[in-house]
């Protein structure tokens, strides 16, 4: 089916509106605190950025440098710092440490993703002859820039949005590849694939799944097998990822596979997991843009619709093998606004025909109703980020780490894995388990014994904080054991710190 030179027009003065606000709407609320969304993960990211900002400025302190780097090698090291040296580099050109120039690169690399998501959906359904395909592609994309759990992820200081665009441009590639079966798309797909990848390795799911299925469904496994472009499209797609993981990182790869995904496996073995999948999804995806994606991979046809089930399959066996993360981790799911998005395009293709046989002022019934579905979830969207001020929540972490002894460890009760503290407080520390952590150790089968627990953690420590009391109500047995023991240095709203060397252990301790 041809598209008209004016529907084309407007289709893209459409799209850069779309972008834009997609982008803007990303902005609201720029400057505070990322307290907002898994500040956990996001505040690990911080603290590697600034390591490497303090790295590339050779006139820096010597002493701040060492201590921001020892900070770093607190938190566990997940994936290559590629993002996070993105953001450091943003420090530099802006001559400062700028926490929200985190948000502005991860926002402009989604925005970027959703051209390719546009591209892909615009061109497959028009190839597929479907009619409305630009408008069904600018639908499609309302849904992946608009989503309020898109918008609040995608924001976000982590690498999942950067692994997400990544997604998108390999998807958009491969079907270019089988389109035209040119070295430069295969290259592209490879590189994008092999970038997601390396980004974050759980895009191994979504890529493997997604171009075995394209290209088998382009020209066949007899042919694949011959084909050069698909040999090299395989080896960009694999390398990069099995370099680091499997050699730079060897060690932590093993372990995270051992502790993260083998010792949960029995939970996706319960029907009730699968139960609570749908619900916890549902619950920020909408459960009807769900079964609608999937209804867009049976309206879907010949190598999109493959595409689409590749990507689909890759999510169903990366949520059954990660069964823990898949119930508690919602932005583990970001990967799938970018699949239901693609799946929607069908769809939204078959509605907008529908809806171009209708009488004028009915179209114009259906276009409003499409801006009026975008505005009320962009103004969710902004009403969410701007509803919290967390610039009390900076306060706060700042003056617990003023008000501890500048000599002496640290061993601390405290949330987020001690990251706002690190980040905002500038003070190092290890970490005592919380409840979630001890219940995830008997799971693992590991030791669970309270003595044992606290000789091992206190050794060589000074100090023991606490700023997480609702987990100090969940340990009983740690409340009474450090106010029999220890005694109170500091007592003051929101922490106490017990002074480790000045207290009596328990008989048969030191």
């Amino acid at each position: 089916m041809k598209i008209s030179f004016k529907q084309a027009n407007w289709a893209r003065v459409m799209l850069s509106v779309l972008l834009l606000a997609g982008f803007g709407l990303r902005m609201v609320d720029l400057q505070d605190a990322p307290f907002d969304f898994h500040p956990t993960r996001q505040l690990r990211d911080a603290l590697v950025a600034r390591s490497l900002y303090y790295e590339m400025q050779p006139s820096a302190d010597a002493a701040i440098q060492d201590y921001a780097l020892s900070m770093r090698n607190q938190v566990s090291e997940l994936e290559p710092p590629i993002l996070e040296w993105l953001v450091a580099a943003s420090y530099v050109v802006a001559g400062g440490e700028q926490l929200w120039l985190a948000r502005v690169l991860v926002a402009l690399l989604w925005v970027l993703g959703a051209w390719a998501v546009y591209e892909l959906a615009a061109r497959a359904t028009n190839a597929l002859d479907m009619r409305g395909a630009e408008w069904a592609a600018l639908l499609a994309l309302g849904y992946y820039l608009v989503l309020p759990f898109s918008v609040i992820a995608s924001r976000s200081f982590q690498p999942d949005p950067l692994m997400v665009s990544l997604m998108a441009l390999a998807a958009f590639a491969l079907w270019c590849w089988s389109e035209a079966r040119g070295w430069q798309w295969a290259l592209i797909a490879g590189a994008a694939a092999g970038l997601a990848v390396l980004v974050k390795a759980v895009a191994v799911y979504f890529m493997a799944g997604m171009l075995v299925a394209g290209v088998l469904a382009a020209i066949g496994w007899r042919a694949a097998l011959r084909d050069r472009q698909v040999w090299a499209m395989a080896g960009l797609a694999i390398l990069p990822g099995m370099v680091y993981y499997l050699g730079a990182i060897g060690g932590n790869t093993g372990s995270y596979v051992q502790n993260w995904i083998v010792a949960f496996l029995p939970l996706a073995y319960e029907p009730g997991f699968y139960v609570r999948w749908l619900s916890f999804v549902g619950d920020f995806l909408g459960m009807a843009a769900l079964f609608a994606g999937l209804a867009g991979v049976v309206l879907g046809r010949g190598v999109y619709r493959w595409i689409l089930v590749g990507l689909w399959t890759g999510y169903v066996l990366y949520g059954a093998t990660l069964p823990h993360q898949t119930l508690t981790h919602n932005y583990y799911h970001l990967p799938l606004v970018l699949i239901v998005a693609l799946s929607l395009a069908p769809v939204f293709a078959a509605l907008v025909g529908a809806v171009r046989a209708q009488s004028r002022p009915w179209r114009w019934v259906f276009a409003l109703l499409g801006l009026a579905a975008l505005a009320f979830n962009g103004w969710i969207a902004r009403n969410t980020l701007v509803a919290t001020d967390y610039a009390a929540e900076v306060e706060y972490w700042q003056s617990v780490g003023a008000a501890l002894p500048e000599e002496g460890r640290i061993i601390g009760l405290v949330g987020q894995y001690g990251h706002p503290l690190r980040y905002y407080g500038w003070r190092n520390l290890s970490l005592w388990p919380v409840t979630s952590e001890l219940r995830l150790a008997e799971l693992r089968g590991n030791e669970t014994d309270f003595d044992a627990i606290f000789a091992t953690r206190t050794t060589g420590m000074d100090y023991f904080l606490v700023t997480s009391f609702n987990q100090l109500e969940q340990q009983p047995q740690l409340s009474e054991y450090l106010v029999a023991h220890y005694p109170l240095l500091l007592d003051a709203p929101g922490y106490q710190l017990f002074d480790l060397g000045a207290g009596t252990p328990a008989e048969g301790e030191g």
